[in-house]
């Protein structure tokens, strides 16, 4: 897979989807499939999208993102895609309908077919629409696709919908609407190994400030050392610790009961959250702390296998 942060001309013909794709649900996945199997006839299937979020970009509102941007390539690569164009929002914003659909995915893109949600929307101020886009292409013989939303509990699944159960805990109700497990790929940092002296040791990861901030409490989790290593369980709390500390900054903290793996200082580390536990507390003593992690591993434990033998 190749990817360009702007427009190249490609020579190959080629199927293009099109949409921003926050957290690559099971709506985004129905288009960005599509596009993918038009390689059975021949064309190439490409991603169009953007590395901010539109609706930030013209609202002002900080949206956090539900996938990080290497996580995001990632599922697209997996999905099948060939090429990805993840462009800079701001400099596209303020094209024409008629100039994005001759210059880009006519000129330089070489499409043939293009797909796009029910709800899609581009050019100059966002007024063009799906039947905008079909109108505009049947001027170069390119065939739009409008897809229909992905449902769940008779509703759209949307990025705006699953933001808001992950800040309420519901993740199985997140799972379905993803399709996968929700999860983020970040970076371990030193801690106050803290956990390490209850005999718990633990991993921390700081959440960036762009990404979104799930419900604090603890959370079954499944560990992904490694790109390719099998998962482990995890017990992880994500808030500020109120236990032991005091004014910093939120993070994710791992425990894994039955594997002890050594420093990870440095690793990136991929967390997926399986189900939610219990809210954050905040604990009389380090002894009552420790007394609730181990209460919370065994109830990981029995999760984590009844999760895998599904």
């Amino acid at each position: 897979m190749i990817v360009y942060d702007n427009i190249q001309p490609l020579e190959c013909s080629t199927a293009v989807a099109l949409g921003h794709f926050d957290g690559i649900h099971k709506g985004h996945r129905l288009v960005i499939g599509n596009a993918v199997k038009c390689r059975q006839k021949g064309l190439s299937p490409v991603v169009v999208t953007f590395s901010q979020n539109p609706t930030s970009v013209i609202t002002g509102k900080k949206i956090p993102y539900l996938t990080d941007s290497s996580s995001k390539q990632r599922y697209m690569e997996e999905l099948g895609v060939e090429y990805i164009f993840n462009l800079d929002f701001t400099k596209i914003m303020n094209m024409s309908a008629q100039d994005f659909v001759s210059q880009v995915l006519h000129k330089q893109l070489n499409a043939k077919r293009v797909y796009c949600g029910f709800n899609y929307h581009f050019g100059s101020g966002g007024t063009a629409n799906s039947e905008t886009l079909r109108d505009l292409c049947s001027e170069y013989d390119i065939e739009v696709v409008s897809l229909p939303p992905a449902m769940y509990n008779d509703e759209p699944i949307s990025s705006t919908r699953i933001r808001h159960y992950l800040k309420q805990g519901r993740i199985a109700d997140v799972t379905k609407m993803l399709g996968r497990e929700y999860s983020y790929t970040l970076p371990v940092c030193k801690g106050k190994q803290i956990g390490r002296r209850l005999g718990t040791p633990t991993f921390n990861q700081p959440i960036p400030p762009e990404l979104i901030m799930p419900r604090f409490g603890v959370y079954v989790s499944a560990v992904r050392l490694s790109k390719d290593s099998e998962p482990v369980c995890g017990v992880t709390n994500i808030g500020v610790k109120p236990t032991i500390c005091t004014g910093e900054a939120p993070l994710a903290e791992t425990w894994m009961p039955k594997i002890e793996c050594g420093s990870l200082y440095g690793e990136t580390v991929e967390i997926q959250l399986l189900d939610f536990v219990r809210s954050e507390a905040k604990f009389g003593s380090l002894v009552e702390l420790k007394a609730a992690i181990l209460s919370d591993g065994e109830t990981a434990l029995k999760t984590f296998a009844a999760y895998y033998k599904k």
